[in-house]
């Protein structure tokens, strides 16, 4: 494990950079209050004069599926909020409704930081977020008509978008307190850092984590990219959808079946692990038997 700090925008800069959000981290929740106080941040960075602002820790680690491709452990919400800010300031500038000293900063800003020119188009963005939150996000380089509305990305997209309009900043200042943000970026190592234990010391993002979520992270996060991606479409994802999203409700009504006793919510994970390890159990067939169950569920409930 290697500690260094940075500048946050230098980690969507480079030749094949990919930031990849892994399957097992939840959907982008920050909030509208989350997204003004960054706004507001970067406002006093600029009306003060101030060389850097501190904007948190980042957790990465190398997928080893591709050259520059990294599993984002901790810091999502973070890095895709940014995403959506310099997202917000280049088709501002592409529509001609701001304007920079610098022609080419929408372009510079695009290929820099947000797109790969030279990848095929599933891999041109430089961040790939979990699954209903990249769909939502290519949309929002298409034409308005076609953005998810549905989506908190969309809704932190045009809060910052007619932020922007309002012209606290010229686009030139916004851009330059945006490298002013300043990170901790802690890499871990395939093979020699447990990543999971990391992850459980963590909570950089200020949003209790549901029990659900510490599960989910559980089986899937120290695995294989591939992995990862196979057993949330064929498993974990098929369990959400069957218990109408409340899994965690659903995990301890499996662990009282099981265990023959009822786990207190809020230790539902801890049992879970413990109830895992104990009978030494193969992840796939776990997830196999939390499938099975929550269809049962599903037909009991509904």
């Amino acid at each position: 494990m290697k500690g260094s700090e940075k500048r946050l925008i230098s980690l969507y800069d480079g030749s094949n950079v990919r930031m990849i959000i892994p399957v097992y981290q939840r959907n982008y929740d920050w909030t509208r209050d989350n997204c003004r106080q960054l706004f507001d941040d970067l406002v006093s960075l600029i009306k003060n004069n101030r060389q850097n602002h501190f904007f948190g820790s980042v957790v990465e680690m190398g997928t080893q599926e591709g050259i520059g491709e990294v599993s984002i452990i901790d810091g999502q919400q973070r890095i895709t909020t940014v995403y959506l800010l310099m997202l917000a300031l280049v088709k501002l500038l592409e529509e001609e409704k701001i304007t920079s000293a610098d022609p080419q900063l929408a372009r510079r800003i695009r290929v820099s930081y947000l797109e790969d020119e030279f990848q095929p188009e599933d891999k041109k963005l430089r961040l790939k977020p979990v699954k209903n939150d990249e769909m939502a996000l290519k949309r929002l380089f298409k034409d308005e008509k076609d953005y998810l509305l549905s989506s908190n990305l969309t809704n932190n997209f045009r809060y910052f978008y007619e932020r922007i309009l309002d012209q606290e900043l010229t686009a030139d200042e916004l851009f330059k307190a945006i490298q002013k943000l300043m990170i901790i970026d802690i890499s871990l190592k395939q093979g020699e850092d447990d990543a999971q234990l990391i992850f459980e010391s963590l909570n950089s993002t200020g949003l209790d984590l549901t029990e659900a979520d510490k599960v989910r992270n559980y089986v899937l996060m120290n695995q294989p990219v591939k992995v990862q991606e196979s057993l949330y479409e064929n498993y974990w994802n098929k369990i959400e959808v069957n218990t109408n999203y409340e899994v965690s409700n659903f995990l301890r009504n499996y662990l009282t079946f099981n265990l023959k006793r009822v786990p207190k919510i809020q230790k539902v994970y801890l049992e879970f692990k413990k109830y895992s390890e104990k009978n030494d159990s193969d992840i796939e067939e776990l997830l196999s038997d939390l499938e099975r169950y929550s269809e049962i569920n599903r037909d009991i409930s509904y």
